[in-house]
């Protein structure tokens, strides 16, 4: 059963980049390229990790999908066993 890693309510100063805590505990170290899917898309972000458990998303590929999720509440889960992307989770 996958973990959520962190929600957040998308608000456009989010746009840029997304500062969060990993809950979960189980994104590595480092940058990486995150890959998660909602079922109907997959998007690729650049994460990188700031330590302590402490992650950053950014880049183009982050900021095409925020801007029409404004107001949202998304989550973020951990990679499910065989699987090699993360989900995603977007309520109104």
């Amino acid at each position: 059963m996958a973990m959520v890693v962190e929600e957040v309510n998308l608000t456009t100063n989010l746009e840029g980049r997304w500062r969060f805590y990993d809950r979960s505990h189980t994104l590595p170290g480092g940058s990486i390229v995150l890959t998660v899917t909602d079922g109907s898309g997959r998007w690729r972000f650049e994460c990188r990790s700031e330590g302590d458990n402490m992650y950053c998303i950014s880049g183009s590929e982050w900021r095409r999908f925020v801007r029409p999720r404004i107001d949202a509440m998304l989550t973020l889960y951990s990679k499910e066993d065989g699987e090699n992307f993360h989900r995603v989770r977007v309520r109104s």
